[in-house]
C-alpha cells in the first residue's frame, strides 16, 4: 500500500513518523530518568544532613543530652524541604526531633534497615550513628517534582521546535525534491501521452535533480532531433516510393506484401489495397520460371530450395546478391519481362525482418537491344563491304606506290650517276663554290632514295605478314652489331650487352626495331668523344612480369620529355635534318612492328645527358633454342637488375 503513495505523501508520512518516534522516545527517556534518578537525588540532598548530624550528636547521644541533639537537629529547619528529623537511642527512646508541620505528630521510627526510602510525596533517610541510637529524616519531594516538571516542559518545547522543524523540512522537500520530481512526472506522462517532444521542465541549480532535469531535456532534445530526422526520412521515403519510376515492394520474412508503390501498381496492374498484407510475390510471377530458378539454386547453395518465395529469398539470407530477368502477369494476363533484385532487410542483431524488391520493365530495353543487334548486323556488313573496297584501294595504291616509287629510282640513278661522271670530269677545274652545289645536289639525290625506301619500308610493315617463331634476340643483337661495324670503325664504343632471352615473334620485323633503335643511339652519339650503348632487359620484379621488355640506351644528345608524345610518330623529328640526318619514320617503324607482335613502346631521356627506348613484347612459351656463342663486340652477361642498369635518365623525345 505504501508504494501506491505519492513521494509527497511518503515524505509526510516519514518525517511525522520520525518526529513521532522522536518524542515517544524523549518522554520516555525522560519518565525512566525521573524514576530512576528520584533516588539519588534525595540522596545527595539528605546524606550531607545525616552526616553533619551524625558527627554533631556524638556526644548528645553518648551522654543522652537532648538539649544537645535538638539544638543540632534545629540546623536542618534551615532547609525547607526537611520536613521531620528525630533521634532515637537505642532504647527506643525518643533523644530528640522536630516536623516542620504544625501540630504534626512524630511518626515513631520504623524497623527499617539504613537507607532512603521513597514514598509518594516525601522520602525517608534512616541512619545508625556512631555512639549508638538512629536518625531519621523525611525530605519532601515537591522540589524535585518541580524539576522534573521543568524538564517536562523543555521538552515540551523542544517537541513544538521539533514539529516546527519537520514542517519547515516538509515544505523545503516539497519545494526542492517533490515538486522537480512532479514536475519531472508531468512532462513525462504528456509526453509519453501525446508524443509531445517540445515540452522542457525548468531547471535551477547544480544538484542531482537539477542534473536529472538536465539529462531529461537533453534527452528530449536527442529524441526531438531524432524523431525529426525520421520524419524527414519517412517523406523522403514516401517521396521515393511514390515517385520511383522503378517498383518497390517489401514482404515480410514470410514473403508477405507488406508495401508496394505506385511504379509496382503501374507495372503489375495491381493496387497496393489488392494485395499488401494479403498475396505474396507468387501472385504475378511464372510458377514454372520460379521453380527452375529454385532447382538452380538447390543446385548452386548445396540445399534444398523448395518452389515458391524461397527462390527469391534464398540467396539474400545467406548475404549473396539475387538478381534476374524474370517473366511477370500482370493483372490482365499480359506477359511483360522485367529485371527484379532482392535484397534482405536486417535489423541491430543482423536478424531478417523482410525483403525489398526493386522491378522494372524490360519491354523498352529489349525492344531497343533487338534494335541495336539489327543496326550492328546492317553496321558489319556496310563495314565488311567497306574493307572490301579500301583493301582494293589499297591495293591499287601500292601498286601506284611501287610504280611510282620506280619511275622516281630511274632518273634518281641517272642524276646521281651523271654527277658522278661530272664531279670527275671538272675536278680538276670545279671551283670550292662549284664543289660544294654539287655535294649538295648528291646529298639531296641520296635523300631522296632513303626517303623513297623508308616510306615502301613502312608500307610493307603494315601490310606484311607475320610469321611467329622462336627468336633468340642475343644472336639477332649480335648480327646487327656486326652489321654497323664499319660505320663505327673509327668510333671508340662501349658496347653493354645485357642477357637477352628468347622470346616468340616475327624475326624480320625485330631485326628491323633493333636495327633502327641501334642506328638510332650511333647517330644521335656521333658527337660524343666515347660512346657508352647498353642493350639489355628489364627485371621480372620491374612491373612487368607478364611481358618481356627490352631497352637501349645511349649516352648521346637526348631530347626533351614534353615532345615524347610525338616521338614515334610519322616524319616527327625533334632534331634539325643539318645536325643529324633522317627522315622521321624508323621510330615509326619500330612502333609499328612491335604494336603487330602485341607490344608496346617508350622512351625516356633527358638533353645532352642521353636517352633509352623501349619495346614489351608479350611472354610466350618459346620453344627450346640452341645456344649461341657471343660474339666479341657483344659481350655476354646476366639480365641486369634495375640497380644494376645504367642510371635511369629523363627521358626526352629526339
Amino acid at each position: 500500500m505504501f508504494g501506491h503513495l505519492s513521494i509527497h505523501k511518503r515524505l509526510t508520512l516519514v518525517l511525522w513518523g520520525t518526529a513521532l518516534l522522536a518524542f515517544v522516545a524523549a518522554g520516555a527517556g525522560l519518565l525512566l530518568y525521573q524514576a530512576l534518578t528520584l533516588e539519588s537525588r534525595a540522596r545527595q540532598i539528605m546524606e550531607p544532613y545525616a552526616q553533619m548530624v551524625a558527627v554533631g550528636t556524638d556526644a548528645a547521644v553518648a551522654f543522652a543530652d537532648p538539649v544537645r541533639a535538638q539544638e543540632i537537629l534545629d540546623t536542618l529547619r534551615t532547609n525547607p524541604q526537611i520536613r521531620e528529623a528525630e533521634i532515637v537511642l537505642d532504647d527506643g527512646r525518643r533523644l530528640a526531633g522536630f516536623s516542620s508541620t504544625p501540630d504534626a505528630m512524630l511518626r515513631s521510627l520504623p524497623d527499617k534497615p539504613d537507607g532512603i526510602y521513597l514514598g509518594s510525596d516525601a522520602a525517608q533517610l534512616l541512619q545508625g550513628l556512631p555512639k549508638g541510637g538512629r536518625l531519621r529524616i523525611s525530605m519532601g519531594l515537591e522540589q524535585l517534582s518541580e524539576q522534573t516538571h521543568q524538564a517536562m516542559w523543555i521538552f515540551g518545547a523542544g517537541m513544538l521546535v521539533l514539529l516546527a522543524a519537520t514542517l519547515v523540512q516538509m515544505a523545503v522537500l516539497r519545494r526542492t525534491i517533490v515538486r522537480p520530481i512532479a514536475s519531472l512526472t508531468e512532462a513525462t506522462e504528456r509526453v509519453r501521452a501525446g508524443a509531445d517532444y517540445t515540452h522542457r521542465i525548468p531547471v535551477s541549480g547544480a544538484d542531482e535533480l537539477a542534473r536529472l532535469g538536465q539529462s531529461y531535456n537533453a534527452m528530449l532534445d536527442g529524441i526531438q532531433q531524432r524523431e525529426d530526422d525520421l520524419r524527414r526520412l519517412a517523406a523522403f521515403q514516401r517521396a521515393i516510393l511514390a515517385n520511383a519510376a522503378y517498383g518497390i515492394i517489401s514482404v515480410t520474412p514470410e514473403g508477405t506484401v507488406t508495401s508496394f508503390n505506385p511504379a509496382a501498381e503501374r507495372l503489375l496492374g495491381y493496387t497496393a489495397d489488392e494485395v499488401a498484407g494479403k498475396h505474396t510475390p507468387a501472385l504475378w510471377h511464372d510458377p514454372q520460371e520460379v521453380a527452375q530458378h529454385a532447382r538452380y539454386l538447390s543446385s548452386d547453395l548445396g540445399e534444398t530450395i523448395a518452389p515458391g518465395f524461397e527462390a527469391f529469398a534464398a540467396r539474400p539470407r545467406h548475404g549473396l546478391p539475387e538478381e534476374r530477368e524474370w517473366t511477370v502477369t500482370r493483372k490482365d494476363g499480359a506477359r511483360v519481362p522485367a529485371n527484379l533484385s532482392v535484397t534482405a532487410l536486417r535489423d541491430e542483431g543482423g536478424g531478417i525482418t523482410g525483403f525489398v524488391g526493386l522491378i522494372y520493365d524490360l519491354t523498352e530495353r529489349k525492344q531497343v537491344e533487338a534494335e541495336i543487334h539489327q543496326l550492328n548486323l546492317e553496321l558489319e556488313q556496310r563495314v565488311a563491304e567497306r574493307t572490301a573496297q579500301l583493301t582494293e584501294a589499297n591495293k591499287e595504291l601500292e601498286a601506284f606506290a611501287y610504280s611510282v616509287s620506280h619511275d622516281l629510282r630511274s632518273p634518281l640513278r641517272h642524276i646521281d650517276g651523271f654527277l658522278g661522271l661530272l664531279k670527275e670530269e671538272l675536278a680538276a677545274t670545279l671551283d670550292a663554290q662549284s664543289q660544294h652545289y654539287m655535294d649538295t645536289i648528291s646529298r639531296a639525290v641520296k635523300r631522296m632514295g632513303t626517303l623513297i625506301d623508308d616510306l615502301l619500308s613502312f608500307s610493307r610493315m603494315g601490310r606484311q605478314e607475320m610469321t611467329k617463331g622462336p627468336v633468340d634476340l642475343g644472336a639477332l643483337v649480335k648480327d646487327v652489331i656486326h652489321e654497323f661495324e664499319p660505320e663505327a670503325k673509327d668510333r671508340t664504343i662501349h658496347w653493354r650487352i645485357g642477357e637477352l632471352p628468347v622470346v616468340v615473334g616475327d624475326r624480320a620485323m625485330l631485326r628491323v626495331v633493333l636495327a633502327n633503335l641501334i642506328s638510332n643511339a650511333l647517330k644521335f652519339t656521333q658527337t660524343r668523344e666515347q660512346t657508352a650503348i647498353e642493350i639489355g632487359c628489364l627485371p621480372d620484379q620491374s612491373g612487368h612480369e607478364n611481358e618481356t621488355v627490352v631497352f637501349v640506351r645511349d649516352n648521346g644528345v637526348g631530347f626533351d620529355m614534353r615532345y615524347a608524345n610525338k616521338l614515334f610518330g610519322v616524319f616527327e623529328r625533334l632534331h634539325s635534318f643539318k645536325e643529324f640526318e633522317g627522315t622521321g619514320i624508323g621510330l615509326a617503324n619500330v612502333h609499328r612492328v612491335v604494336s603487330r607482335n602485341g607490344g608496346t613502346t617508350w622512351a625516356e631521356g633527358k638533353v645532352d645527358v642521353g636517352a633509352t627506348f623501349f619495346f614489351s613484347l608479350p611472354r610466350e612459351k618459346p620453344m627450346a633454342a640452341a645456344p649461341i656463342a657471343p660474339s666479341k663486340a657483344a659481350v655476354s652477361q646476366p639480365c641486369p637488375t634495375r640497380e644494376g642498369l645504367m642510371a635511369p635518365v629523363e627521358s626526352e623525345t629526339r
